[in-house]
């Protein structure tokens, strides 16, 4: 790994746009769920965006700390960042579920809920999940976990290999990887796709720590000149996630191998005026809560308002729902998330456990 790069390297450019994708994510989830057309029908492309900022900041992060934490102590770090939230929202759509089971004495097993319960907020798949609960998906009481299960996976393999020779580790995943989803499609969420997931994250992650390097060994001026690429990119981005159509499997494809990446790129060379900055910053550290707390905050004002109501009123719900989704995260965030992994951080210090310095693009 390189080693000239500063750990606290900050990109508020990249927060910005990592806060769109979340809101993009959520539109296209509200899309499938509510019966909606139109909303934001390639948002989900999003996560190819997440897995490569993942790689390319954790490559920043982490790339002077080779040599001084371990396997245990890095998967320890990304567990702090990582697992409060997971916890909650595991927490929410399980109480959810409880709710609903007794209100409607429905087919729902109490020792099946709590076994979904323990297993999402431990981030472990739950195969062959019964679709009482959410099955198929591996993550029934919140569907989007998936990612992030997909998201340690990857950390922890960059980990363990990171004495080797990383450019050629990451150009042979991405290779392997990215002939994978092309043969065989994206996929992960389900226990049908599991498999496709590693593919899904490996190639795009695989490529984030490629970007890292190449940004490395690239001396030159460029900032103009990206400047006016991450805003031409940030553009086409917002038009292939809200244009009114599923994108074809080559576009898809384009977008996760090319576009993607070269917008995570050129962002980390994109100077913003201070208001840019506030504004991208406050979306950046939105966006994990957001992206967390989404599938769990949908179900409880859907199904409360169903139930006064009797009737589904997408009008009504997807501006409620959003609203909801942006309050609640931003609540989670203040009250729960932050000091949760403040306190984290601490007891782990205390434990005389390496702590890494405060990065705010960690990915979601």
């Amino acid at each position: 790994m390189a080693s000239n790069q500063r750990s606290t390297a900050h990109y508020p450019a990249l927060d910005g746009i990592r806060g769109v994708a979340a809101v993009s994510v959520v539109l296209f989830h509200l899309e499938r769920w509510l019966g909606v057309p139109g909303l934001a029908a390639n948002g989900n492309l999003s996560v190819d965006m997440f897995f490569t900022l993942s790689g390319f900041v954790l490559a920043v992060a982490y790339s002077q700390r080779v040599h001084s934490m371990n396997l245990r102590e890095f998967l320890l770090m990304r567990a702090v960042r990582l697992m409060p939230m997971i916890v909650l929202a595991t927490i929410i759509s399980g109480a959810y579920l409880l709710l609903k089971a007794f209100w409607q004495t429905n087919d729902i097993m109490y020792s099946t809920l709590l076994f979904a319960v323990l297993t999402g907020a431990m981030n472990v798949p739950f195969f062959n999940a019964p679709s009482s609960i959410g099955g198929p998906q591996l993550f029934p009481l919140n569907g989007p976990q998936f990612s992030l299960f997909l998201e340690v996976v990857a950390n922890a393999v960059w980990w363990a290999v990171r004495f080797g020779p990383q450019i050629s580790i990451a150009v042979a995943t991405f290779v392997v990887s990215a002939a994978c989803v092309i043969v065989y499609g994206i996929g992960g969420d389900t226990t049908e796709t599991f498999w496709l997931g590693l593919a899904h994250v490996g190639s795009s992650f695989s490529l984030g720590v490629l970007i890292f390097h190449l940004d490395r060994a690239i001396s030159m001026e460029r900032h103009r000149v990206f400047s006016v690429l991450f805003w031409c990119l940030t553009a086409l981005m917002l038009v292939l996630f809200y244009i009114p159509l599923e994108a074809a499997f080559s576009l898809k494809l384009l977008w996760k191998f090319a576009l993607a990446p070269a917008l995570v790129w050129t962002g980390a060379s994109v100077n913003l005026n201070p208001i840019q900055t506030r504004v991208s910053r406050y979306l950046g550290d939105l966006s994990y809560p957001i992206y967390a707390l989404h599938y769990p905050i949908f179900c409880w004002v859907n199904g409360v308002l169903q139930a006064v109501t009797g009737t589904k009123s997408p009008a009504v719900e997807v501006p409620l729902i959003v609203l909801a989704v942006i309050v609640g995260s931003h609540i989670a965030l203040q009250l729960f998330d932050k000091p949760s992994r403040q306190f984290l951080a601490k007891y782990i210090r205390s434990r005389r456990v390496q702590a890494p310095s405060t990065v705010s693009n960690a990915e979601l």
